[in-house]
């Protein structure tokens, strides 16, 4: 069995995918990014720009660390924050603890 998450993404359209983490992936920004799932993630990673907002289902916000200081203030700025299950994909490291992670990709700012 392998020890490589698969998370269940629903894309803005409504759309439900399954994808499986690939080797390189420390991210689940990069896992979203790599699979065209329309994140855009303009600074790379670097938390500055929260073009790869995502929505955590609510049943998995507090398996998850919670939010720094920096990530807290991108998402309050955005216009599509939701205060209980907003995140940054590139915040949350890809481990095998996010087997099954639900979420969803929050609108275009």
């Amino acid at each position: 069995m392998s020890d490589l998450p698969k998370i269940t993404v629903i894309s803005r359209d409504g759309v439900t995918s399954t994808l499986e983490q690939s080797a390189g992936q420390a991210t689940l920004m990069q896992l979203l990014f790599e699979n065209d799932q329309g994140v855009e993630a303009a600074c790379g990673g670097c938390a500055s720009c929260a073009t790869c907002h995502v929505y955590i289902a609510e049943e998995w916000v507090s398996r998850l660390p919670p939010r720094e200081q920096v990530e807290d203030l991108l998402l309050t700025y955005s216009d599509h924050f939701d205060s209980g299950r907003s995140r940054l994909s590139c915040q949350i490291s890809m481990t095998s603890e996010l087997n099954g992670l639900v979420l969803e990709i929050a609108p275009e700012e």
